[in-house]
């Protein structure tokens, strides 16, 4: 026999035997190099690619989701779902890629702060307005009247889902949050201090002394001195 013809029989056992194995259309190697090299290829899942790297900072992972969302491996989000930051979902764009969340919690018994000092340029109430109104608070000296913790203490101390981006919602993102999710039950009992716990702080301010607030439970609408205790749920955008 001779080798062309036992060439040719060994080539025919062997494209035999892996087609038996199921490698005949789609084999586990990708052949480069003009078809004598093999190379494993491993595409990582969209889980895998939305996964911290541990390298990163919270401001850099709040960057990377944001990112994230557009890329063809986005969450697709409706109002009601838990979104990154860990709180449900109240808002979200047409397309299900961006939207608002609430915080997974909320604070009782605090100050807004800011008694003394008049935020001019955080008196928008409108829905979505609530990120400029808190920049504005955070640039200014707003002290807690008793000495305790202002909002704005409890929003940079704030941490929950590995991302840094709360801010405190204006009224019209209160009232988004109400129609949206319904009734926001608040089981906590007010303090000695003049408070309000089913109130909600936004950050719109009415005049120097006062903000305006809202009660998540039924959906009433109230001004509230600076200086008096309210609850303070924070929200985020993705």
């Amino acid at each position: 026999m001779s080798i062309k013809i036992l060439a040719t029989l060994l080539m025919t056992v062997w494209v035999t035997t892996i087609s038996a194995h199921g490698w005949e259309d789609a084999g586990p190697l990708t052949l480069s190099g003009g078809g004598d090299e093999g190379t494993v290829g491993y595409e990582l899942s969209c889980d895998e690619q939305r996964l911290r790297d541990p390298s990163m900072t919270d401001e850099e992972y709040t960057d990377f989701l944001l990112e994230f969302q557009d890329s063809e491996c986005a969450t697709v989000f409706k109002v009601g779902d838990i979104g990154f930051g860990g709180g449900r979902v109240y808002f979200v764009t047409e397309d299900g890629r961006h939207g608002m969340e609430i915080a997974p919690n909320h604070h009782t018994t605090v100050e807004y702060g800011c008694w003394n000092v008049a935020l001019e340029g955080a008196r928008d109430k409108n829905f979505g307005a609530g990120a400029s109104n808190t920049d504005i608070a955070k640039e200014n000296k707003c002290n807690s009247y008793y000495g305790g913790s202002s909002a704005i203490d409890v929003l940079r101390n704030y941490d929950s889902g590995g991302v840094k981006d709360w801010y405190i919602p204006s009224m019209g993102d209160l009232e988004e949050i109400y129609s949206a999710l319904g009734a926001y039950t608040v089981t906590e009992k007010g303090d000695a201090h003049p408070s309000f716990p089913k109130f909600f702080w936004s950050s719109s301010e009415a005049d120097g002394s006062w903000m305006y607030g809202f009660n998540l439970t039924n959906g009433t609408k109230a001004k509230a001195h600076k200086i008096i205790k309210l609850s303070l749920l924070l929200i985020r955008n993705f």
